[in-house]
């Protein structure tokens, strides 16, 4: 047989199951397109530079391979429905004549015009949309807008290669499948039916369990150190029970409606409860993968958009509510060649204002406060009598015990002049915050006394403020205030006897504001600045004590720290939007197929039924309701999984300095709202070509 005729088939094959087909195409278009533009986001020279681009290229390599492990499968799923959907048309062509190798070939040709479609489509989609993206990261960046229509062909080969391969293993995979079938095994594939499933109450129980460990464990998780440790066991509990329940639970319950008898003998509840119920087997998989694939939407989009929304919120938590625009840290070292040691002493206050102020003025602005902000943030283990020492973990990477915390200790004097309060406690005594919601009570973790250095305190007042100038932690966190800089210095003489090449005992920060910040930001200052504050103090440090000293300097600004802020949290708000609507591609996928394939699978059923009396309106009513039954489980099911979820996704928004509760609340509220918007849409139109289909 000519390959002119095969080809012919094959286009009108295709044409003949344009319903079939389209949403197979456009489906593939998505994913292609997508996966262009992370990956080229990934490679593009442009944005590394920008500023703020650094951390582009790292999240979208997390996008790519979570869209590449989706595509596979989404690949898969259509093509496995496909072949169910042909088996009786390649069935026929076999009984009138044609070998399985002339078929294989006509199933080539489809999947390859279908392949060549999508991939084109998408890269041509991709390359289109990715100015859009690239203006969008510009703008949710604060950055200046990059010019120019830019195409990566690197990209676009790895791209059409990468789905192109994907569509050939799923093309091989289904001609072993019809090589495998005899000619009445493919006729008759199409339309065989499932038995009634039998309740699974080994499945059920497991279900339950999973389900309500993974529950257990979000909802009685009270710190961000638990949450981090505990939230993906969570995760795949929940994932376990969905599908168990699913498959089990579904049945179950409508096994239950059937014995309700008020309920299940009206016609049309009849029908439909009898149509789910010997087709759950195959729906309860992609119910579940839809009610997973939901939460996965709520959860990223939520906690992206929270982020990006609040880092205004956290700038002004990490610079003390604003009292702060610049944290600088001064100390001066040498080394003992005799010794071999490593010695540290201080700088005098006012020459590391006076070399602020000169750095400062020569971008057009002039210090307001200089306010002293000295502390050390030590991570010690403590143990219930009230003596501690020192916890290195995180530099061997082990993991932390259950009394390991980290404290930031500050002098009063220094608490007193950046916070404008009195704070008066006995001699002897610590006064404390918790700056980890969910951490134990610090009288709780001892016996009412805590030893810091050579001393031992009594833990005194509970302070309701500290100025927290914490990074990400992942232990519980207290702001300690202690006597006086000598004693805070001795905590560090502490560090030093037990982490010998620990060199800084304490840092010396001292919290900057200046008159006009943008004057200096818009000169981009990250290293400039800096330097000019690091070589001002080297030339006191080696004109007033020698050339074997050298000034150890550190330098932290709100408007550095922006950038960085904006370019993690923007760059995963732009990942969470890509996979949000990778996700709702799949979702839309199943359904669509879903209700197709039930569709071909009620159409007989529902011409016996309108011949043997039923009306229009009541074969309406009755697919309103099989839908309705089970279709709109999912949703409600992620929302109870978000729900439940909403407190560890709190406790681990607060490692990322996010503490604003309401924000997320309104976040995940509407971004709830949303999905169930698009959720009807997607009912609808799916509703709607269910209905044509049986009609």
């Amino acid at each position: 047989m000519k390959l002119g005729l095969f080809f012919r088939l094959a286009w009108s094959n295709l044409k003949k199951n344009h319903q079939l087909y389209i949403p197979h195409i456009l489906a593939g278009t998505g994913l292609t397109g997508i996966f262009y533009i992370m990956l080229t986001l990934a490679k593009d020279e442009r944005l590394k530079y920008i500023k703020g681009g650094y951390a582009i290229p790292e999240i979208m390599m997390i996008g790519i391979w979570v869209v590449v492990i989706l595509s596979v499968i989404l690949v898969f799923f259509t093509n496995s429905f496909l072949m169910k959907q042909r088996t009786r048309e390649y069935g026929m062509y076999n009984v009138l004549g044609m070998e399985k190798r002339h078929v294989g070939r006509i199933m080539f040709l489809e999947n390859l015009i279908s392949t060549v479609a999508s991939i084109v489509l998408g890269i041509l989609c991709g390359i289109l949309v990715y100015k859009l993206c690239c203006l969008f990261i510009c703008k949710i960046l604060h950055v200046e807008t990059i010019l120019g229509f830019y195409v990566n062909w690197e990209c676009v080969l790895k791209t059409a290669a990468g789905f192109a391969a994907m569509y050939l293993a799923a093309f091989l995979w289904n001609r072993i499948r019809l090589a495998r079938l005899r000619p009445v095994e493919l006729l008759a594939s199409a339309g065989a039916g499932e038995k009634e499933p039998k309740t699974k109450w080994i499945l059920l129980l497991i279900g339950l369990a999973t389900l309500g460990t993974g529950y257990y464990l979000a909802l009685t998780t009270e710190s961000p150190v638990k949450a981090i440790q505990v939230f993906f066991i969570a995760v795949i509990l929940v994932i376990i029970g969905t599908y168990a329940l699913f498959l089990a639970g579904s049945i179950a319950f409508l096994k239950f409606l059937r014995r309700r008898k008020p309920f299940y003998y009206r016609r049309t509840n009849m029908i439909a409860v009898s149509d789910l119920l010997y087709r759950m087997k195959q729906n309860a998989v992609g119910l579940a993968s839809i009610a997973i694939l939901a939460t996965g939407v709520l959860v990223m989009i939520s906690t992206t958009v929270s982020l990006y929304s609040g880092a205004e919120d956290t700038l002004k938590n990490y610079f003390m509510d604003g009292k702060a625009d610049i944290f600088v840290t001064a100390t001066m070292y040498h080394y003992s060649e005799d010794e071999k040691k490593w010695y540290t002493d201080r700088i005098p206050a006012e020459e590391i204002r006076e070399s602020v102020e000169r750095a400062v003025e020569k971008y057009g602005s002039r210090v307001t406060a200089f306010l002293p902000a000295r502390n050390i943030a030590e991570e010690f283990v403590v143990e219930k009598d009230g003596s501690t020492r020192v916890y290195t973990s995180s530099r061997t990477l082990e993991s932390p015990p259950a009394n390991a915390v980290e404290f930031i200790l500050m002098p009063v004097d220094d608490y007193r002049s950046i916070t404008g309060l009195d704070v008066q406690f006995g001699e002897g005594e610590i006064a404390w915050a918790s700056l980890s919601k969910g951490a134990a009570n610090l009288t709780e973790r001892t016996d009412g006394t805590i030893q810091l250095g050579s001393k031992t305190y009594t833990i005194g007042k509970k302070l309701d403020y500290f100025p927290n100038k914490t990074e990400m932690s992942i232990m519980d966190v207290y702001g300690i205030l202690v006597p006086s800089i000598d004693d805070l210095e001795d905590v560090g003489e502490q560090i030093m006897k037990e982490i010998e090449w620990y060199s800084n005992r304490v840092s010396y920060t001292y919290a900057v504001r200046v008159a006009n910040p943008n004057v200096i930001s818009d000169n981009d200052p990250d290293e400039s600045i800096d330097d000019d504050f690091t070589v001002d103090l080297n030339m006191y440090v080696a004109k007033t004590y020698g050339d074997d000293y050298k000034a150890s300097t550190g330098w932290n600004s709100i408007w550095v720290m922006r950038s960085e802020m904006y370019s993690l949290y923007g760059s995963l708000f732009f990942l969470g939007i890509l996979l949000s609507i990778v996700f709702l591609f799949a979702t839309a996928l199943i359904i669509y197929y879903k209700q197709i394939s039930e569709g071909y699978d009620d159409r007989h059923r529902f011409q016996i039924l309108s011949k043997v009396g039923m009306t229009a309106k009541e074969t309406k009513g009755t697919i309103r309701r099989q839908i309705v039954i089970v279709f709109f489980l999912p949703v409600i099911t992620a929302v109870i999984h978000m729900t439940v979820a909403y407190p560890v996704i709190l406790k681990l928004l607060e490692l990322l300095q996010l503490y604003n509760d309401k924000l997320f609340l309104l976040c995940t509220v509407l971004t709830i709202a949303a999905f169930t918007v698009l959720y009807m849409i997607i009912y609808r139109l799916t509703a709607r070509t269910y209905y044509r289909i049986v009609r």
